[in-house]
């Protein structure tokens, strides 16, 4: 259980910074909900939170373009209970959910291409080619259809906007 973030409370929003890890999916029967990992993350008094989250990839986060394995993001959010586990063994844990003002805070550098904002399968198609290695070898799904999605949104043109950056801060103005 994430204590800290227990800690914290839900009534506030309160920054946090960490390190982007890789694009992933929950489903849901037929339906994909993308997500991203976010690993090693800070309050902003600098201590350690957690050592990963699971966020859903909300607009926020897809505002900022491609992100690559080592961005470091800054972003506010509230703390969130939730129950996991299977029925019988279910735990209480927290999370943060509702993350806004969004931005980089350091990138690493490495080509970066456009991604799909507003197209939700051409989306599921881009984490599944990000993550094929990676989903073949745990017999994980990459559907045909969602790769096909993406390719098509990726052979029209498009222009990739420049992340939302901002030098590292507290007060979470990424202007």
């Amino acid at each position: 259980m994430r204590r800290q973030l227990a800690h914290l409370g839900s009534q506030d929003r309160h920054f946090f910074q960490g390190t982007f890890v890789r694009t992933g999916y929950k489903s849901y029967r037929d339906h994909y909900q993308p997500t991203l990992l976010l690993r090693d993350i800070y309050d902003d008094q600098h201590r350690l939170i957690t050592d990963h989250l699971w966020f859903n990839y909300t607009l926020g986060f897809l505002q900022l373009g491609e992100l690559l394995v080592g961005d470091q993001l800054q972003f506010a959010a509230r703390v969130a209970r939730y129950e996991k586990g299977a029925y019988l063994t279910r735990q209480t844990d927290y999370k943060l959910a509702w993350p806004t003002q969004v931005c980089v805070i350091r990138q690493v550098k490495g080509t970066r291409q456009p991604v799909p904002v507003t197209d939700r399968h051409a989306l599921i198609g881009y984490i599944m080619m990000q993550n094929a290695a990676f989903y073949r070898f745990h017999d994980r799904l990459i559907d045909d259809y969602y790769v096909a999605s993406f390719r098509q949104w990726l052979a029209a043109p498009h222009t990739t906007p420049a992340p939302k950056t901002a030098p590292r801060r507290n007060d979470g103005d990424c202007s």
